[in-house]
């Protein structure tokens, strides 16, 4: 069985590469001459994108939040260090501001006490490679992935996992993106900075951030001292002069995690494992993923056909198992009519929403398991399986199939609603891939229905919805299937 989604990193890059190609062939049509032009273009760009720390590229990039939140973020780069970290520290606690430190994996493990330092004070730490290397993004993709799994360890043993990565000298490249998905990260940047070169230009440094801070920002600073006659005390004056100047504008100084509206750290417990590409986007979009999903066309034909055709399925003595259960879009409805739904979700986020809406809601027939389906261990004697557009993410279909199967009853249902491969399913397969950098799997009726035969399911209902093309289909496909009695 696969395990995880596949991972398809597609960037503006590559769709300016397409154009720059074709635009070259045409203009070779034209004027032979002319063709280089288009290209040359592209390489240019290629070779200046990576040094714009703002510039989604190559990959997406997180570098500022909301401008209508008058709040802003502050970053701490480079550290922990003993010359700087603790009386940092003291100052954040004196104003009450929080922090994020991305600290590198090498000063991480020289000074673990300062880790815990910054951690019991409430502030966040990210992921900053393990050397620090200017010149990381030339080097090869094993040494970039040796980096940032190396310093994501050390964040282990100091009781976290983070998520948000900060590049050095916010320099990407092209091949950042899958490492970062690998390990289960993003990207984190900055959209205001003092070019202090590390504390190397300490002098009006508060004056040059206040000049340029927006609501909205993610500052940059530095929390290092670059040599042995560093002016920490001139340092700490011009840090305090930023929190200050931001004060006296009224605009507020908020954890990273609320200014961008993504998580940039957890808890660490002895099971924790890189988090995969998709429970990381998930997790990030929480907030709005019940607005996105219900305004979206497929969602509304899925509870179109979840109103007529699922809800018939189900019995006030049925256990149903639901994978893939989001916010709980479907999974209190289905409650309302069974006597007990065990609800199976990827996202952390995701989950915790679900368990606040059946407490609001006091239903106390929902169990939430958090955790990948594929590689979880499932308990038996389900009247019903479902899922709702979920399937997208596993690669091999029926080797999942086979795993459930032994899970329902002889007789039971299971229902579930799918991509369909299709003309227009298509450009949405490739929008994913640039949003999430995963391919979103689609399936033809044909496939669909021998991987349930396969699985000892036999197919009452497979048919397509939404934007139907020709004899193609549409892109929903909605699968209805018997668990095979024993004596068939």
């Amino acid at each position: 069985m696969s395990r995880g989604p596949t991972i398809v990193p597609l960037a503006p890059a590559h769709l300016a590469g397409l154009v720059a190609l074709q635009a070259a062939i045409i203009l070779a049509f034209i004027d032979i001459r002319c063709a280089g032009i288009p290209l040359a273009l592209f390489l240019i760009t290629c070779f200046v994108a990576p040094f714009f720390p703002r510039l989604s590229f190559y990959l997406p990039i997180v570098s500022r939040g909301k401008r209508d939140s008058r709040a802003v973020a502050l970053t701490f780069d480079d550290g922990p260090d003993p010359d700087t970290t603790p009386a940092l520290l003291d100052l954040l606690a004196q104003q009450g501001v929080p922090a994020t430190f991305f600290v590198t994996g090498r000063r991480a493990t020289l000074h673990r006490g300062l880790m815990r330092e910054i951690l019991s004070r409430g502030h966040s730490v990210g992921n900053h490679s393990y050397h620090h290397s200017p010149l990381l993004m030339l080097k090869k993709t094993d040494t970039l992935r040796e980096e940032i799994n190396k310093t994501r360890e050390v964040l282990l043993e100091s009781g976290i996992a983070s998520f948000a990565f900060r590049p050095p000298a916010g320099i990407t490249n092209p091949r950042l993106w899958r490492v970062l998905l690998e390990s289960g990260l993003y990207c984190v940047n900055f959209s205001c900075r003092a070019r202090d070169a590390g504390n190397r230009r300490i002098r009006n440094l508060s004056k040059k951030i206040l000049r340029r801070v927006k609501p909205g920002d993610i500052i940059l600073m530095h929390d290092v001292a670059p040599g042995g006659n560093f002016n920490v005390r001139a340092w700490l004056d011009e840090v305090s002069a930023v929190l200050d100047g931001l004060k006296a504008r009224g605009i507020a100084v908020i954890p990273l995690s609320d200014c961008i509206g993504r998580p940039i750290m957890k808890p660490a417990d002895s099971s924790s494992a890189a988090a995969g590409p998709a429970s990381v986007f998930y997790d990030s979009i929480t907030g709005c993923y019940d607005a996105e999903r219900c305004g979206s066309r497929i969602y509304r034909k899925e509870r179109e056909l979840f109103n007529e055709h699922f809800l018939k399925l189900l019995t006030p003595e049925h256990r149903v198992l639901e994978i893939g259960a989001g916010t709980g879009l479907f999974t209190r409805a289905i409650a309302r009519h069974c006597r007990e739904v065990t609800a199976v979700e990827l996202s952390e986020n995701m989950a915790a929403v679900l368990k606040q809406k059946e407490s609001a809601e006091q239903l106390s027939n929902i169990i939430v398991r958090t955790g990948d389906i594929e590689t979880m261990e499932l308990d038996g004697g389900y009247d019903v399986i479902c899922s709702f557009s979920c399937f997208e993410y596993v690669g091999d279909l029926g080797s999942l199939f086979n795993k459930i199967s032994p899970c329902i009853k002889p007789g039971g249902a299971f229902y579930f609603t799918t991509a369909h491969r299709s003309f227009f399913r298509f450009f949405t397969q490739v929008g994913n891939a640039m949003r999430q950098g995963v391919w979103l799997h689609s399936r033809t009726e044909r496939r669909i229905r021998k991987s349930l035969a396969a699985a000892g399911f036999r197919p009452e209902k497979v048919s397509t919805h939404v934007l139907k093309c020709g004899f193609a289909g549409g892109m929903l496909a909605e699968a209805l299937a018997i668990k095979e009695r024993r004596d068939q």
